[in-house]
């Protein structure tokens, strides 16, 4: 691609932020409308004279009417669309990734990037990314998610490292969300959308309200209620395809599982206000509450053989580890059943024969006789779900927040600014139509699974001075401290959803009165026992169910609880202009962490204009920090998956570092990530309105955070696990945990461009081009300390490098004229890589995403807006590899498009809007 005529067409909206926390920003400014380099910039720095083009680092900014020029309500969508190092997919059956959707900015992890509200960090989600990429499993960040766009005055995306001015996580870059202040009434829009294929549908409703309280006061309050329908991109599983023409009497869905769009349901309030106490002091305060409800499909599970073939020979079983569930048991006693079996009457792998002769005086019975629901004692759960069942996995988010401060300036010119943060993340899991395998027949069919919740407390007290020592500028010396305190938990579920029930299948045999192994059946656990005289005893507990609610079991006690850490951190800031054409700053960061010691970072930024107004140079150079979050530490879950191209599934699950079989598997204690990072790059501004910038970036990352590749349980392990206390000791089949995995080096190239025209026949022009190329390089993988082989596959090494696109370019026109105006945008995505467990790698091409946006202004109150969003409806390529059935066009699981998509699997989606205000 010739990138040089990509940027032809001209120029930028970039450049800025290295100072500090800022000291609580009133909120960050609406760009300039006639020239957006102009626009003064509040991020970080604690000049008041910063503007986008002279800052020393790359910084966009984008007005809140942009953010509102989308089909979607989704903020991390609406970024998407804007910023082209910003990257966000589409989980389908991603567990809590379905509901809270990590980004990547700048091809780093999504808690590698640090978010602002007001110039206050914003709190972390509940969920630990477990389900998402390579790039964010394991990352624990704030959900963009809850901060609706009518809320918003402006955003401002840095992107250079900023740990030395924030503290942890802001090493990939930092966004930082203004809110709005005006007290100019009311305004909001209706809005309502579906995709071409009739689904989807997508309604919303924004409002906002700016009102003055007395003479020097104000409140400006923002709301929104959003209600998205669920979509469905993938084909009926191939198995229930097959069983639906064998038996179509039996009730096998139509369409056994689903893969989209969880169906959505939320809203969501911010509120942001201040008083002036006099000329020289004010106090401020903002907040928000959020809540939304999400569901989604999980697996489904196939209730009978099929005992014919599709067209292509395949036949299919009960998938897996749904085997066991559908196989008959023994109902007639839901306790512990004791028996006797002499001599060497007992084979190893003989259900029948063990069980026969361990209950006298019991009716004999052949286990592998398909049974009827009518006989009480003997039951199969096809008596329950005859046609099989699709678990429905729910999500609630709660989120609040709220900060308040005191700030003004003394006399003598020091300004300073106290204040106080809470914040707190909710996410409760729920699920329907499934069952705790282990409690038999009578299994509730619906639990509560249990809680996330993260919890923060924040206090700053920042302070900067501009002092005049006969340079070209005054020296702005900033410098302050803060504390930091956050908590994890995790809730308890409902006793149902974690239980181990009478029906696990474990046996404990005993020789003589001694305990010789623990077993299960099903599970193809079966030592041999000595041969020889003796009399050989066992305890059975049923028949090798799964334990806990069947797709993600609840929270139980051996892993629910609640950890904590706190941070103290110093920093001092100086910047200036040392002669009217360089300017130099350099910040510097100690923090203590309660659970991880001390940590030092720095950073120096130098601009130098070559050409006073039309030509300049900029670099950075900064060491970064990001210590591993209590969630992270404490992090645990239990879920169905599937390998590409294997119809088994297994039972996967993830613990804690902390945990006693975690460490047996080889999990050491978590430590920080560190990075180092430098910039280099270019300011061209050759005339009012035209701007370019062109930045190189290199970040460095040591001791990377992430999930370990799978460790797969042996038969031999089983009897070890349960000595620790694991409660699925008998039927987990991998297990991962999270560690220090790899060190990286992402490199890439940022070219962003503006061109503002205004012609008084023609009307205005805005163009902007934005391009992005990124390429992250795994240079280092740990090693195992129990085998010293590398902690993670070559696998997880591809999927790190090839996951996300290389190259992104967004070309927007936006063009107004009285009453009318017209948005396109053109997003180009650059091919990229699936590799999955099982060799399978398929490369997916590069595609275009077209939209546009017409307005047209009734008067001063009412604006209509018709629009679509991916104008042609163009779908990533389809899968090809891991196993595709000719009877569904799908894979076995039924998906036909890849989750990792960049810009989703959903086709094209129109919209219309009636924006108001009064």
């Amino acid at each position: 691609m010739n990138y040089r005529h990509l940027v032809s067409r001209s120029a930028v909206a970039a450049a800025l932020l290295y100072a500090m926390p800022a000291i609580a920003q009133d909120s960050v400014p609406q760009a300039a409308e006639e020239d957006p380099g102009a626009t003064i910039i509040v991020t970080g720095t604690r000049r008041t004279d910063r503007t986008v083009v002279d800052s020393p680092t790359p910084i966009d900014v984008y007005s809140g009417a942009e953010l509102q020029k989308m089909g979607v309500a989704d903020m991390i969508q609406v970024l998407q669309n804007l910023v082209p190092s910003l990257s966000v997919a589409r989980y389908a059956i991603g567990d809590g990734s379905s509901f809270v959707r990590p980004p990547n900015l700048r091809g780093l992890a999504p808690d590698q990037t640090l978010v602002l509200v007001n110039g206050k960090r914003m709190h972390r989600s509940a969920l630990v990314q477990i389900g998402a990429n390579a790039q964010s499993s394991g990352a624990h960040s704030a959900d963009l998610a809850q901060i609706p766009a009518i809320a918003i005055n402006s955003v401002e995306v840095l992107r250079d490292g900023a740990s030395a001015q924030y503290g942890s996580d802001a090493i990939a870059g930092v966004i930082n969300m203004g809110l709005r202040d005006n007290t100019d009434g009311i305004s909001g829009y209706a809005r309502y959308g579906q995709f071409y294929r009739g689904d989807g549908e997508d309604y919303q409703l924004a409002l906002n309200g700016g009102f003055k309280l007395g003479d020097s006061g104000f409140i400006n309050i923002s709301g929104e209620y959003v209600n998205a329908g669920k979509t469905s991109r993938g084909v009926t599983r191939a198995g229930a395809h097959l069983l639906a023409m064998e038996q179509p009497d039996i009730g096998v869905p139509a369409l056994a599982q689903r893969y989209g769009n969880p169906k959505l349901e939320a809203y969501r309030f911010f509120v942001n206000g201040g008083f002036d106490l006099d000329d020289n002091s004010s106090i401020y305060f903002f907040g928000n509450y959020g809540h939304s409800f999400q569901e989604e499909s999980f697996n489904y599970r196939q209730s009978v053989n099929t005992s014919g073939v599709d067209i292509e020979g395949n036949s299919f079983g009960r998938n897996g580890i749904f085997n066991d569930i559908f196989t008959d048991f023994d109902n007639s006693l839901p306790g512990i059943q004791t028996g006797v079996a002499g001599g060497n009457v007992y084979a190893p792998n003989n259900y029948e024969v063990a069980a026969v002769h361990a209950r006298p005086g019991s009716v004999v019975r052949d286990y592998t006789q398909v049974s009827t629901c009518a006989d009480p004692l003997v039951q199969n759960f096809s008596c329950v779900y005859s046609g099989g069942f699709t678990p429905i996995f729910f999500g609630k988010i709660d989120d609040i927040s709220g900060t308040a401060g005191y700030k003004g300036t003394l006399g003598f010119g020091l300004n300073y600014d106290i204040s106080g943060s809470y914040g707190q993340s909710t996410l409760r899991y729920t699920m329907d139509g499934t069952m705790n395998p282990s409690l038999g027949v009578n299994s509730p069919n619906e639990f509560y699974l249990g809680k996330l919740e993260q919890r923060e407390t924040l206090f700053n007290a920042d302070f900067s001075y501009p002092w005049e020592v006969g340079l070209a500028s005054p020296i702005t010396i900033a410098f302050g401290g803060q504390y930091f305190r956050e908590s994890y938990e995790l809730g308890l579920g409902d006793a149902a959803s974690y239980a181990i029930g009478p029906y696990t299948g474990n046996l404990v045999f005993h020789q003589d009165g001694s305990p010789v192994f623990t077993g299960n059946l099903n599970n193809g656990f079966n030592p041999a026992l000595p041969v020889g005289p003796g009399n050989y005893q066992y305890t059975q507990l049923g028949t090798a169910q799964p334990v806990g609610a069947n797709g993600f079991p609840g929270y139980g006690p051996a892993i629910a609880g609640e950890s904590s850490r706190n941070s103290k951190g110093a920093y001092i800031d100086v910047e200036g202009d040392i002669t009217e054409q360089f300017s130099l700053g350099f910040a510097g960061r100690y923090e203590h962490l309660s659970d991880f010691g001390n940590s030092t970072t720095g950073k120096v930024s130098a601009r130098y204009a070559v050409v006073p107004d039309m030509i300049a140079l900029r670099g950075t150079l900064a060491t970064g920090f990001r210590a591993p979050t209590p969630g992270q530490t404490n992090t645990s879950s239990i879920a169905t998956v599937f390998n590409p191209g294997n119809p088994n599934a297994i039972e996967f699950m993830t613990l804690p570092v902390s945990s006693p079989v975690a460490q047996y598997l080889g999990a050491v204690p978590l430590t920080p990530e560190e990075s180092v990072s430098f910039s280099v790059g270019t300011v061209f501004t050759p005339a009012p309105g035209v701007s370019l910038t062109i930045d190189y970036y290199n970040i460095k990352v040591k001791d990377r955070i992430g999930t370990t590749g799978a460790r797969v349980i042996e038969d031999a392990d089983r009897p070890t696990l349960q000595s620790l206390g694991l409660a699925n000791y008998a039927t987990v089949n991998e297990v991962q945990f999270l560690t220090n995995a790899f060190d990286t080096r992402t490199q890439g190239i940022d070219i962003v461009g503006n061109y503002r025209f205004v012609s008084g026949s023609l009307g205005s022009f805005n163009t902007t081009l934005a391009l992005n190329w990124n390429k992250t390089k795994v240079l280092k993988v740990g090693l195992d300390p129990l085998t010293g082989d590398p902690i993670i596959s070559d696998t997880r090494v591809q999927q790190l490098e090839n996951t996300l696109p290389r190259t992104r370019v967004i070309f927007t026109e936006n063009w107004s004229n009285g009453p009318f105006s017209l948005l396109g945008r053109v997003n180009w995505y650059g091919k990229y890589k699936i590799i999955e467990d099982g060799g399978f790698l398929e490369t997916f091409g590069s595609e275009f995403i077209v939209d546009l946006e017409a307005s047209y202004e009734i008067n001063d109150n009412f604006t209509v807006t018709g629009g679509v969003q991916n104008l042609f409806s163009n779908y990533p390529d389809k899968i090809t590899q891991g196993g595709v059935f000719a009877s569904t066009g799908g894979r076995f699981t039924g998906d036909i498009y890849p989750d990792a998509s960049p810009f989703g699997f959903n086709g094209g989606f129109w919209y219309g809007k009636v924006a108001f205000k009064f």
